[in-house]
């Protein structure tokens, strides 16, 4: 298991654990099924996976900022001053 995968599922339980504690706390509705049932089978199934190769693959990878002026421009100034 790595990390983010390991993150999600944290995630994964204690959102449902809170929705568990928040269904205990305030009450079902009358005409639904035993909800806190429900919530333990989603709680033990295990997580699909989002692909077969594992971690998904960036198609995008965008263009690199300049973050100021290059090597070039500075020796293209010094040239034109006179």
């Amino acid at each position: 298991m790595n990390f983010f995968e390991w993150i999600r599922m944290g995630v994964r339980r204690a959102v449902l654990l809170g929705v568990a504690d928040a269904v205990g706390d305030i009450g079902k509705p009358p005409e639904s099924e035993d909800i806190s049932r429900r919530l333990l089978e989603l709680l033990r199934q295990p997580i699909p996976a989002e692909s077969a190769g594992g971690s998904p693959q960036i198609s995008y990878t965008p263009k690199r900022r300049r973050l100021g002026r290059s090597l070039n421009d500075i020796q293209g100034l010094a040239e034109e001053t006179p």
